[in-house]
């Protein structure tokens, strides 16, 4: 695509576009990868758009990639990777008022915490586990109903 002045830029688009295109459609790649359950690309997709934009200053999508960063660890089973960007997209979540992704982020990181802290309580005397066995897919609330 060329502009008015004919400028382009390297994906064909108007100068001075790329930065939120190229963040837009790693989005959207993140969410292909997603769909097809190949989770560690998606990370990586979503990982690239939300450094663009975070540069472009879109808040708003910049907070959803962290939050769906966080939703493919636990696709993994990984929720200690997942706190930290439940963490990160908490507050931003908040400060836009997107009340659904909030309540769902908090409850993901709720039972994150729950569950990384079950599995390290441990009886010093025996070795056995004194709380609540841990539950595989505990943080896993990324189909619960909405709040």
């Amino acid at each position: 695509m060329t502009t008015r002045d004919g400028a382009q830029d390297s994906w064909r688009g108007p100068a001075g576009q790329q930065p939120h295109d190229k963040a837009y459609f790693l989005n959207l790649l993140g969410d292909s990868h997603t769909g097809l359950g190949r989770h560690e690309a998606a990370i990586e997709a979503y990982r690239q758009a939300a450094e663009g934009f975070k540069s472009q200053e879109a808040h708003c999508s910049y907070a959803l990639c962290l939050w769906k960063v966080a939703q493919s660890h636990l696709s993994l089973g990984e929720p200690w990777h997942a706190l930290g960007y439940l963490e990160a997209s908490l507050p931003l979540l908040h400060e836009l008022g997107l009340t659904r992704h909030e309540a769902l982020a908090r409850r993901q990181l709720d039972a994150c915490q729950a569950e990384l802290a079950g599995a390290s309580l441990r009886d010093r005397a025996s070795g056995k586990t004194v709380a609540v066995a841990q539950r595989q897919g505990l943080c896993d609330l990324g189909q619960a109903a909405d709040p």
